[in-house]
């Protein structure tokens, strides 16, 4: 083992790591230790430090260092040459995601230190995310800062480790979220002291790269937070809404043809779907399609904002509205104006919210909190929701002219377990894009890892999907995902039993789903006498999501017979 001892800022770290070469060559493996500062020669014969009798290599074919600036490898002018990535190099810097080779022979590196040391105090990326996640909820129930900043190097982690360390704070947390890239979450973090950090990360070497978001401005959970540290700091779209648009199923067909006759019209528009179908997904579509696609488009999850801040968060507020409002500000509408607004979870609007965006629905106007001056606003309304709206206004709990105004036109997304068809384009979409950002050489999903992907439920739908194939990309120690890197819900999902189906099992996986849910609702319906309310209850679905099921299996015509 190799020692290596440095000094930060007077405070003495002694590191210890060693850099192991496997060396894959037509007679077998070798392996050879790298040492610091100390160059090691690979070739034919000797005088190289390492000798394998191989034609294909010369004699003395490359060379490689390890220093402070990382580890390079030099070609010596050999006959076969020597690539990086499927490129030939004279000399360059590489790290152990990269794919090496000398003349014939395969190079993999291993960068092995102590995880007490180098790594303490970094969690797994699941518990990272259950920390996060408590973050989240102290954050929304004291109205209290939360940021999350993503760091990533061509390095491995455990070269900067120690230096990231020493510029967070004791209630810092972080996450592995690949070989070379981590997760902080950045409690109480006030936007100076964020500024601060990142400069200092992005300021030393080895280079480091930070992107950071906030709470809830960014996004009001673990998935939606991470899913923004995608955008640029250019102010590019979310690629998860842009690339996650995938169409193979009849049902999502339809569900995009009616979005282009929504594109060109200013209709406000009612979308509904179960947690994590793609509700803001298909808003953006219906948005970029159409005449106002050059306008802004604002989002805001109406159940993540706190009752005492909704209207201030949709109108704006004027200075000295209250404590600590010390200026002026413009409220979603306002920043929209021109363009579309979607209030996503449009359910959980408080009551006195509710009267108020009735108000902005019908006049066109906005007046800001604190404020007297109406402020004209040209916005296009689409609201979301997995919530039964018409169950809520019978209850009380909804306003029925509100909900009146808002769906002028309704839209169903499909459950991603009614379209399994787009299981696989979507998990290959999402690996792509995750690999991309954790700095992870996996490139592909195991035939055994896409069956259990597709005999999954999926009952947090394409937002659950992408957060399994991240969390794979995080584990996965090959380039395949394994059904091992799988969460245990998805590998020991139960199927249903085959003599709950009636006839013969259909062939095709998707006519086998389809048939046991359309069985389910049948048995449900018959065993509460007709009853879609009570039905509906009884499986754990918004009586609207069944009135759409029965329409689309034609079981109520069945039924009634």
């Amino acid at each position: 083992m190799t020692a290596e001892q440095t000094t930060v800022k007077g405070t003495e770290t002694v590191r210890h790591a060693r850099t192991t070469l496997v060396l894959y060559h037509r007679d077998g493996a070798t392996v050879a230790q790298l040492a610091k500062d100390r160059p090691l020669i690979i070739g034919r014969a000797a005088p190289s430090d390492v000798a394998i009798p191989d034609p294909g290599l010369s004699r003395q074919h490359a060379r490689l260092v390890w220093n402070d600036q990382g580890i390079w490898i030099e070609d010596l002018g050999s006959t076969n040459g020597t690539t990086r990535n499927g490129e030939k190099i004279k000399s360059t810097r590489i790290v152990p995601t990269d794919e090496v080779s000398i003349g014939p022979v395969v190079v993999k590196i291993h960068i092995i230190s102590s995880v007490d040391q180098e790594l303490r105090g970094f969690d797994g990326h699941d518990r990272f995310v259950a920390q996060l996640g408590d973050e989240i909820l102290r954050a929304r129930t004291f109205q209290r800062p939360l940021a999350l900043m993503l760091v990533k190097a061509a390095d491995h982690v455990s070269m900067w480790a120690s230096r990231l360390r020493m510029r967070l704070r004791p209630v810092d947390r972080v996450g592995m979220y690949g070989p070379t890239a981590v997760l902080i979450a950045l409690p109480e973090a006030t936007p100076e002291y964020v500024r601060t950090l990142s400069a200092e990360l992005t300021g030393g070497e080895p280079r480091l790269a930070c992107n950071t978001v906030s709470f809830p401005g960014d996004g009001s959970s673990v998935e939606e937070l991470i899913a923004a540290l995608k955008v640029t700091r250019s102010g590019a779209k979310k690629d998860q809404d842009t690339a996650a648009v995938v169409i193979k199923s009849v049902a999502m067909k339809q569900v995009m043809q009616t979005v282009k006759r929504l594109a060109q019209s200013t209709i406000a528009v009612l979308i509904h779907g179960e947690t994590g179908t793609g509700k803001e997904v298909i808003t953006h579509a219906i948005h970029d399609s159409g005449p106002r696609s050059k306008g802004p488009l604002r989002t805001i999850n109406c159940g993540a904002i706190p009752s005492t801040l909704i209207e201030t968060v949709l109108f704006g507020h004027e200075a000295g509205a209250f404590t600590g409002a010390e200026r002026s500000a413009p409220g979603i509408f306002e920043q929209a104006d021109g363009g579309t607004v979607l209030l996503d979870e449009i359910g959980e609007l408080a009551g006195s919210a509710q009267a108020a965006l009735l108000r902005v629905l019908e006049t066109k106007r906005v007046t800001r909190v604190g404020g007297t001056q109406e402020i004209t606003v040209d916005v296009r309304v689409i609201a979301a929701t997995h919530r039964d709206l018409e169950a809520m206004v019978t209850a009380g709990l909804f306003r029925q002219d509100l909900l009146y105004r808002l769906n002028s036109m309704t839209l169903w997304i499909p459950a991603l377990r009614e379209r399994v068809e787009e299981i696989k384009p979507l998990a290959e979409r999402f690996l792509k894009e995750a690999a991309k950002q954790a700095g992870s050489d996996v490139r592909e999903i195991s035939p055994e890892a896409l069956v259990a992907l597709q005999s999954y439920s999926w009952r947090g739908n394409v937002r659950e999907l992408r957060n399994a194939i991240e969390r794979a990309v995080v584990l996965a120690e090959g380039k395949a995902i394994t059904v091992a890197d799988l969460a245990d819900r998805i590998t020991r999902a139960p199927t249903p039993p085959l003599d709950e189906l009636d006839g013969d099992v259909p062939t095709d996986y998707r006519e086998h789903l389809r048939k046991y849910e359309a069985q389910l609702i049948v048995r449900a319906l018959h065993k509460h006498g007709g009853n879609q309310t009570e039905a509906a209850k009884a499986l754990g679905l918004p009586l609207r999501t069944l009135v759409h099921k029965l329409q689309l299996y034609s079981i109520k015509k069945k039924f009634d017979r």
